[in-house]
């Protein structure tokens, strides 16, 4: 594993032990995009850490990763896409705006799609796409294609449990 990837696992690892309440995809970002920031400044590394990167072109602009870090060269050593639903048993977000995201191709499925294609034309050394089910309304969802569930326990709160879909890509060589 690179040490891109590394620092970034380890971010989300930070996360899932400093997890608190969030209301939209943006701030999950910001946090993770903050964190690794003041690691790579903190660590001397040489990395930069962008949100909204533009990675391929597309029909109207460019496809952007949420999160890219990138080394000296500007290559992208990481780049990341994230998709948010917060519980639906949440009574400070409003009752209409459930469900947030989309779980096929226009949403959810996308963004792994879209990972893979990162990885599988070099684009990226590595990319993720991480979705985070904050009350398991999709958990009950078969995983896509090269994905996986995985279930978060809260620091200091057994009964509080999130569901993450995981998804890693790699390029060759």
């Amino acid at each position: 594993m690179s040490e891109a990837s590394q620092l970034f696992e380890e971010s989300i690892e930070w996360l899932r032990q400093n997890y608190r309440r969030f209301f939209a995809e943006r701030d999950i970002v910001w946090t993770l995009q903050l964190r690794i920031s003041d690691l790579i400044q903190a660590r001397a590394l040489p990395y930069r850490v962008f949100n909204d990167y533009p990675i391929l072109p597309g029909k109207r602009r460019s496809l952007c990763a949420d999160i890219a870090i990138l080394n000296q060269q500007g290559g992208v050593e990481v780049a990341a896409e994230f998709k948010y639903e917060p519980s639906h048993k949440r009574t400070d977000i409003w009752r209409t705006k459930f469900p947030v995201i989309f779980w096929n191709d226009d949403g959810v499925g996308k963004d792994v799609k879209r990972v893979q294609e990162f990885a599988e034309q070099g684009v990226a050394r590595v990319a993720y796409a991480i979705f985070i089910d904050e009350g398991g309304a999709f958990r009950s969802r078969p995983a896509h294609p090269g994905s996986r569930w995985v279930d978060w326990t809260l620091a200091g709160d057994d009964s509080r449990r999130l569901s993450v879909l995981w998804t890693y890509a790699e390029a060759d060589g």
